[in-house]
C-alpha cells in the first residue's frame, strides 16, 4: 500500500480457519533510489514482535509487543500504528 511517493506499507499475513495464524507489516521507505526497510512487525517466532530498523546500523533487536494480544489484534494495532506514525519513523531511521 502506497502512503505517500517515498513511503509504502506492506502487509502480509496467513489464516486459519478465519484467524490470523501469522502476520508481517513492512515500512519502507525509498532513499537515494533503493527501498529501504524502516521497521518490521511480525510473529515469525511466536511472539508479537517489532523490528527497528536505522539507516547507519540496519536491523536492531527485536522487542517484544502486544505480548497480550493475539495475531490478529497484534497485527491490526501495528497496521495502525504504522499508518498514524510513519512519518516520525522514517525520520528516526534517518538518524
Amino acid at each position: 500500500m502506497r502512503l505517500a511517493e517515498h513511503v509504502q506499507l506492506v502487509v502480509w499475513f496467513a489464516t486459519e480457519r478465519d484467524r490470523v495464524v501469522s502476520y508481517s507489516i513492512v515500512l519502507l521507505t525509498l532513499h537515494e533510489g533503493d527501498w529501504q526497510t524502516v521497521r518490521v512487525y511480525d510473529n515469525a517466532h511466536g511472539r508479537n514482535e517489532m523490528h527497528r530498523h536505522t539507516l547507519s546500523g540496519g536491523k536492531r533487536t527485536a522487542e517484544a509487543v502486544r505480548e497480550e494480544s493475539d495475531a490478529g489484534e497484534a497485527m491490526r494495532a501495528a497496521r495502525e500504528e504504522a499508518l498514524a506514525g510513519y512519518e516520525k519513523m522514517i525520520e528516526g531511521w534517518l538518524r
